[in-house]
């Protein structure tokens, strides 16, 4: 009788956990606002590609089921819908995609996006990285929220072995004045306080621009004084060849276009603060000092 008891009350209770609804969790994001979701997300939506990335990287990426238009890393991404660009997302495309979260990013996404989703009903983790430790913050805090923290944590530990084994290379090391380009006209440049700020540092090398943020620099104090390094990272349909400077009014006058050192980055690697700032590091690392890297990396 009494295993019959037993038995019966075994199967009341799997039904029970199949009926009952998952128990939900508390998030706070980092841009200190609640979140709660009844699991671990299984449709999500990032709405930047640094955000993609980092979902790829901590295996989620089966999760994910819609994109932004330039979210083309890793190349699995770029199979997934598109929901338009991270400024200008099309709603009704992620709605209908029946996401179970969606993620953006402080420096990608417009305030705005966050309210409209919210209006919708639809759960939105809002993530704000400050530099290679906001990077670092940025990933656990997806991972938490998206039930893979184990994965978030082995990560972020492979990326800082990878970038202490470079900053102890350079650290004897002198380090050359570099400047930043993010566009040519109008000049803009990368300045402190920013992910591209510690990455330089990072890689040995001193970023001449303190201002914070990405502000418009001139010409005129380029020549006047110059870096011994300019990293020229531009996006699509921008000026991709350092040698295309000598032909512009006023370049040929600054010392790095004339004495060659001028270093052409992928725009994409250097700007999404996402798993990637570590191969970043280290190929900065390589372009500013090569003759402590030699072969393929550090």
């Amino acid at each position: 009788m009494t295993r019959k008891k037993g038995g019966r009350a075994l199967w009341v209770f799997s039904i029970l956990l199949w009926v009952l609804p998952a128990r939900g969790a508390t998030f706070v994001d980092m841009v200190g606002r609640q979140v709660e979701l009844q699991g671990p997300p299984r449709r999500i939506v990032p709405l930047a590609p640094s955000l993609t990335e980092i979902l790829f990287a901590l295996g989620a990426g089966d999760s994910v089921v819609g994109v932004t238009d330039y979210a083309d890393y890793p190349p699995e991404a770029g199979g997934k819908p598109t929901v338009g660009g991270g400024v200008d997302p099309n709603l009704e495309v992620i709605v209908t995609l029946r996401p179970d979260l969606v993620l953006i990013a402080a420096d990608a996404n417009r305030w705005e996006t966050l309210i409209q989703l919210e209006q919708l009903q639809i759960p939105v983790f809002g993530v704000k990285p400050v530099g290679v430790e906001g990077v670092l913050a940025s990933i656990l805090k997806v991972g938490e929220a998206v039930g893979r923290q184990p994965q978030a944590e082995g990560l972020i530990a492979h990326m800082r072995r990878r970038m202490a084994a470079v900053s102890r290379k350079v650290s004897v090391l002198a380090r050359p004045r570099v400047l930043y380009v993010v566009w040519i006209d109008p000049l803009i440049v990368a300045g402190g306080e920013t992910v591209v700020d510690d990455l330089i540092d990072l890689a040995g090398g001193a970023n001449i621009v303190r201002t914070p943020g990405f502000p418009r620099y001139s010409l005129e104090e380029l020549v006047l004084d110059p870096p011994d390094v300019i990293l020229l990272a531009l996006d699509r349909g921008g000026l991709h060849h350092e040698q295309a400077l000598r032909h512009l009014p006023g370049w040929r006058e600054v010392r790095p276009v004339r004495e060659g050192t001028i270093r052409v980055l992928d725009a994409g690697l250097m700007s999404r603060p996402g798993p990637r700032i570590v191969d970043a590091v280290e190929l900065l690392a390589r372009l500013l000092h090569p003759e402590a890297f030699p072969g393929s990396g550090p």
